[in-house]
This record gives structure tokens, C-alpha cells and sequence, in this order.
């Protein structure tokens, strides 16, 4: 019988669920512009949608999947391994294969996902290894190794109850003709995934493009309701051409170019959380504002957040539907001996206070005063230190919706060392207090788990 190795989730998700659940997480990796995302299925099958290693993050990326990629038993070997069960390369554009090869000397890969047609680049050291490595495969596993999806309004696969729908590639669905006038071909023809468990969606548009949504997509599945999306990794690192022709339209105005212009498909997609991978701004100029604008017009609660601001994230839905989306940098590290800090909480409810420890239940309604309490010399010299204070929510019930991501605010006139706030959701929520001492070139994480509840 096939053996498993133990897997433990790492901090943040282990805050919020654990394998017993039958979780499906997701990881959205800080790769600049560029696009990388990691999908473990409830079954443990993995699949990784686009890579983009350069060599200054790559320690970083090669580090971060070992953490998240499950390890499983290899029959082949006769031992535990990790591997990528499916790599999707949405299209063959740089940002979305670059380093590969890094990938595959780490973690095997199994089999390809692919668009169906080519990029513009297709003579750099990364494509004719892209295409090597499709050979490889073929050879190795047989011509079902390299899969080129079908849009359908039924799912493509099924992982441990995870539905995979594509919504786009160079195919057609069997009952559309091919009427696209191709704008940027490669963009229209992306490759766009669909993943659908426990009533919860994970919509990963690639850098598809107006035309797509307005020709293809919606067409063929706006009455499905699989467009309905919990979490949307916005297309094109937030660029304006998922609403408009960029190479005719400055701006994103239907009035003024309404046949090169197409809003209609956020309103399908009505996001609860937007996650935008993307680079510096003063370089690509993205996200783009007119863009960013309309996404948090249609997000919940204007949840739209970049891998720039806020590095990786990572996010799950288990079997009872229960989600969330929260930065990796959730966890604690370092303090472990001295110096050190550990957070404190007092709790004011009804007229009553109490001191509470983290993980423990709060009350909607109650207030809540944390403090920073330092020991050993860490607040020394007191000028030389840096706190940052940060919440992330994960709201459950009829509160799902709620995944805000905030620091605390610089107008907030209290000491550094404290943080207060109001339980307002149901679910579990993370306080993350980093301290840094710059003169000593300590930096210290703790993070302290507030479970609210209906008093």
C-alpha cells in the first residue's frame, strides 16, 4: 500500500485549519512582474500555474515550495519525494515560464498544461527549454502528458472533490465558433482556470484579456454561474487591458471607445477578494489605477491587495467551505530566547475586563487594548526601534466575505507599543506585531489569533 508522509500546514494556515479539514490551499508567490502559483487539492495533487524565477529571488521560490509542496510516497523511487503534478503555463510569454528549469531540478514535474498556442518570444533559453521539457515528458509518459483544455461548462478534473473548469485556451468550446478577432493573441487565447470546492472559487485569469471575457468567456458560460468567484487573481498584474484595447485606448471609458472596451465580466466574476501580482510601480506602472479603481469598485469591502505590498499569500478552502486569504508573512519568527517580546491583551466587554490569551474566543462587540511587552533589551536604544502592527481577517459564516488586510494606521496617535481594536467578525483572526531593532539588527515576529464569536 502506497505510504504518505506527514504534512503539516506552516504557519499562517495552520492558524486557521488543518489537513483533517480536506483543504485546498493556494499559495500566489511574490515573483515582481510575473505570475506563480502553487495549488495543493484536497487529494494532494499539486499543480503550479506559471513560474517566474530570476536568480535574485530564486533561493527565495525554490525555498518557499519545498515548504508547501506535499511529500508523498514515490512508488517509482520506493520513498517520499515532492513533485508538481501539473505545470500550466497559461501562455508562453517570459514572466510566465522564466525559470523553469530551476523548478524542475528541485521537484519533478509530471505533466504540462498548455494554452495551445505560442508566445511571441520563442527563441530565449527559457522557451526552448519550456519546449525540451514537453518533449521530455511526451517521451517519458506518453502524449497525455502535454494537455491542451477545452472550455466547458463542465469541470475538466476533479481532485478530491475540487472542480477544475477552463473557461479559455486556443480551443473552443464545442458549440462556439471561433469569431475572435485576436487583439494580443497570446492574451486572448491565455489559458483561464476555474477552480470551484465546497461552494467557495479560485478564478486564475492569466493575462486574458477584454476581448476573451467579451467574445469567449462570457458567452459561453456568463449563465453558469461558474464565473461567481470568491477570490480573483486579477488578469495581467492589474493591467488595464483586461477592460480596454491598451493599444488604442489610454483610458478605460466604454462612453468614449465602447467597441474596444468591455465591462460587463467583473460584474459575472463579483469578487469577494482580488490578489494582484505585479512589480514596482514606477517601472511597469502596475497595477493600473483606472484598473485597480474598478476592481476595488466590485471587491467586498475594497479587498484588493499586490504581492508587492504585501509579498506571498496564502490561502485555503476547506470541505465546509470555510476560506481564507492571508499574507505568508503571518508567522512567528525569531524571539525564541532573548531578547524577546510577547503580545498581551486586555478584553472590555459588557462593562468587564479581562485579560485574554491568543487563540482564545472574543465576543463580536468587545474591545480589544494589545501590548508589546519587551524583555532582555530589545526596546534598546527605544529611537533605534521599528514596530509594525498588521491584521488579517478571516471571516466565517455570514461574515465570509471578510478578509480585510490592514496596518495600523500612521494617524493613529497611540504609543507604538500598543494596538486596539473592536472584535466586528465572526472567525479567526490574525494580529501580526513585528518589532526591529535596527542598531542591534534583531527583527522579531509574534502573531497573536483572535477567534470572534456571536456572544
Amino acid at each position: 500500500m502506497a505510504k504518505e508522509a506527514a504534512q503539516k500546514f506552516f504557519q499562517p494556515l495552520a492558524f486557521y485549519t488543518s489537513h483533517d479539514k480536506n483543504p485546498l490551499s493556494f499559495h500566489v508567490l511574490n515573483v515582481g512582474e510575473g505570475l506563480m502559483v502553487l495549488i495543493v487539492f484536497p487529494d494532494k495533487t499539486t499543480m503550479l500555474y506559471d513560474c517566474n524565477v530570476t536568480q535574485g529571488d530564486k533561493d527565495d521560490v525554490i525555498k518557499f515550495l519545498g515548504q508547501h509542496i506535499p511529500s508523498r510516497y514515490d512508488t517509482s523511487k520506493k520513498q517520499n519525494a515532492q513533485w508538481i503534478d501539473i505545470y500550466v503555463n497559461s501562455h508562453r510569454d517570459l514572466d510566465h515560464y522564466r525559470g523553469l528549469c530551476d523548478v524542475y531540478d528541485a521537484f519533478q514535474i509530471k505533466s504540462i498544461w498548455d494554452s495551445g498556442r505560442s508566445g511571441e518570444t520563442t527563441q530565449d533559453a527559457d522557451y526552448q527549454y519550456y519546449m525540451r521539457l514537453r518533449r521530455t515528458l511526451i517521451e517519458q509518459y506518453g502524449d497525455s502528458a502535454v494537455f491542451v483544455p477545452v472550455p466547458n461548462t463542465s469541470s475538466i478534473r476533479n481532485y478530491g472533490g475540487a472542480q477544475v473548469y477552463c473557461l479559455s485556451s486556443s480551443a473552443y468550446m464545442p458549440e462556439k465558433a471561433s469569431l475572435v478577432e485576436k487583439a494580443k493573441i497570446q492574451h486572448t487565447e491565455a489559458l483561464v482556470l476555474s477552480i470551484h470546492y465546497a461552494g467557495r472559487s479560485l478564478l486564475l485569469t492569466s493575462d486574458s484579456d477584454w476581448k476573451a471575457w467579451k467574445e469567449k468567456i462570457v458567452p459561453g458560460f456568463g449563465g453558469s454561474g461558474i464565473l461567481k468567484t470568491s477570490i480573483l487573481l486579477a488578469s495581467h498584474h492589474g493591467s488595464r487591458s483586461f477592460f480596454t484595447d491598451e493599444t488604442q485606448n489610454e483610458h478605460i471609458d466604454i462612453e468614449a471607445n465602447p467597441e474596444t472596451t468591455y465591462l460587463d465580466h467583473i460584474a459575472h466574476i463579483s469578487p469577494d477578494i482580488v490578489l494582484i501580482s505585479c512589480g514596482d510601480y514606477d517601472h511597469f506602472h502596475h497595477p493600473n489605477s483606472e484598473a485597480l479603481a474598478i476592481y476595488k469598485n466590485k471587491a467586498t469591502n475594497k479587498q484588493v491587495y499586490t504581492t508587492k505590498e504585501k509579498d506571498h499569500f496564502s490561502g485555503f478552502i476547506d470541505s465546509a467551505g470555510k476560506w481564507t486569504v492571508t499574507p505568508s508573512r503571518f508567522h512567528n519568527r525569531g524571539g525564541s530566547g532573548s531578547p524577546t517580546f510577547d503580545i498581551s491583551c486586555q478584553m472590555t466587554f459588557n462593562g468587564s475586563v479581562t485579560n485574554k490569551k491568543s487563540g482564545e474566543y472574543f465576543p463580536i462587540k468587545s474591545s480589544l487594548k494589545f501590548m508589546a511587552n519587551a524583555h532582555g533589551g530589545l526596546l534598546d536604544p527605544y529611537d533605534q526601534v521599528d514596530v509594525w502592527w498588521e491584521v488579517s481577517n478571516g471571516g466565517i459564516g455570514e461574515h465570509h466575505s471578510h478578509q480585510e488586510i490592514y496596518y495600523k494606521d500612521k494617524s493613529e496617535k497611540t504609543d507604538k507599543l500598543t494596538f486596539g481594536r473592536d472584535v466586528a467578525f465572526e472567525g479567526t483572526h490574525l494580529l501580526r506585531c513585528r518589532i526591529n531593532n535596527k542598531e542591534k539588527k534583531i527583527d522579531i515576529t509574534k502573531i497573536f489569533v483572535v477567534n470572534g464569536y456571536k456572544a
